[in-house]
């Protein structure tokens, strides 16, 4: 979050644009999210903390998705039609994961490793952006490459929600209806962010 309001910040110094932050320290949005301590402890519920920050809604400044704006961006067909949630984003022809149970009657996809970077097929860690194929709103890696973090938290206030699935993972967790938590402080190379 300190980054988003960091890159807000960024372009208005340097592209002269007019975007104004969206996490604040203070509810009166007067004092932006500058400063992060990573003492690896949460401190949730604490308004205008880090972990809570005051957020702007009405807006134009760099942010973290929420959870249901990752999945639709993930599941997004043509504007009235959703990919199904055991699917990896942009693969039409079936799922990327067999439970017993696959939607709308399709079968196990053989070609979801074109969409996602996944166990079956990364180098050993990440792959460039756009090394696969874009869903239908030409976006790249919603499943596989790396986990995005969502603004969202879990209900407890403890874990941050991601989505996507990341490099490492199997195809159980590059479904787009796939919800994933962690620690906010908690770092590997599996996980990233997308920004809105």
């Amino acid at each position: 979050m300190a980054w988003c309001n960091a890159l807000t910040e960024w372009y208005n110094a340097h592209k002269g644009t007019s975007y104004s932050c969206v996490y604040f320290t203070d509810s009166g949005y007067t004092t932006p999210i500058r400063i992060v301590d990573d003492t690896g402890s949460i401190t949730y519920p604490n308004p205008g903390g880090q972990d809570d920050p005051y957020v702007k809604t009405d807006t134009n400044g760099f942010r973290l998705p929420t959870c249901n704006e990752s999945e639709l961006a993930a599941r997004y067909i043509d504007g009235t039609t959703l990919l199904y949630g055991d699917h990896a984003s942009g693969d039409l022809t079936g799922a990327c994961h067999d439970d017993g149970s696959i939607l709308g009657g399709q079968s196990l996809s053989t070609v979801f490793g074109d969409y996602a970077v996944w166990f079956s097929n990364n180098p050993g860690s990440t792959m460039a952006v756009k090394s696969k194929k874009s869903n239908t709103m030409d976006l790249y890696d919603m499943s596989g490459n790396v986990s995005e973090w969502c603004f969202d938290w879990e209900t407890t206030g403890i874990l941050r929600v991601t989505r996507g699935g990341d490099w490492n993972s199997t195809g159980d967790n590059l479904q787009v209806g796939h919800v994933y938590v962690y620690e906010p402080y908690y770092e590997n190379g599996f996980i990233g962010f997308r920004i809105a």
